[in-house]
């Protein structure tokens, strides 16, 4: 069984102060003593189709992947589906070292719905400053006019399952290094999740009116027989 944090991150308005300092989260991913599966960088931005035409969108979606260097290997694919209701293109292949790439660009032609492209970068063999690689795409998007939503993530693992006692130290002692404070907390005996606001990131999102800018959660998976650890800014976005 899996669990997602459910914020309404493509139908809510909330308001990102932008990536400045992620170094903190590896810090706090260090203390706790698990092993490096790998590190996500998701950047995706609502399109103005008054302002970009998909020709205009198309071309920096493929300048993007030149930039990336992804290489047209056995796992590249380049990709367009179209249907009366949008055209949407999918670039996924690899680049240096074990880095996964994907650059999605969905194009709505119900002008009531919002196009959007988003960038997932995806590194499994080492960790390596995700902070930088996210501020560049960044910059990136902000030279072409779009207003970027950044996410980072890092997974760990330990072996084993880890009792409920020791991932709540585990926990709080992210919580205590980034001296971040518990805003909405799940507690369960396979399952920590936690929302907190750290005064160390500035990736803040404000949803409902409270400021939200880091994420944690621990779950034992019971078929691999290990903990698994996500540590995200400002929140995590995938299954876990």
């Amino acid at each position: 069984m899996f669990f997602t944090i459910l914020f309404k991150l493509f139908s809510t308005e909330v308001y990102y102060k932008g990536i400045e300092n992620t170094f903190s989260l590896y810090d706090a991913f260090l203390s706790t003593g698990a092993k490096f599966v790998n590190s996500e960088t998701y950047i995706w931005s609502y399109i103005d189709a008054q302002k970009h035409s998909s020709e205009n969108i198309l071309d920096f979606a493929q300048q993007l992947a030149i930039d990336l260097e992804i290489t047209k290997s056995a796992d590249f694919s380049n990709k367009t589906v179209s249907n009366s209701f949008t055209d949407k293109t999918d670039i996924i292949g690899t680049c240096a070292g074990d880095t996964s790439v994907c650059v999605s660009i969905q194009l709505n032609k119900d002008k009531l719905q919002k196009s959007n492209i988003s960038i997932n970068v995806i590194n499994k063999a080492e960790y390596q400053d995700i902070n930088d690689s996210a501020i560049l795409l960044e910059e990136k998007f902000r030279k072409i006019g779009l207003n970027p939503k950044v996410n980072t993530c890092i997974i760990g693992c330990f072996d084993g399952k880890l009792d409920y006692e020791e991932m709540n130290r585990i926990s709080k002692t992210i919580l205590k290094d980034t001296k971040a404070k518990d805003i909405k907390s799940i507690y369960d005996n396979n399952l920590i999740s936690i929302s907190a606001y750290s005064p160390y990131i500035d990736n803040t999102i404000e949803l409902e009116g409270t400021r939200l800018n880091m994420n944690i959660a621990l779950r034992y998976n019971a078929y691999e027989n290990k903990t698994y650890i996500w540590l995200a800014t400002p929140v995590i976005t995938i299954e876990y």
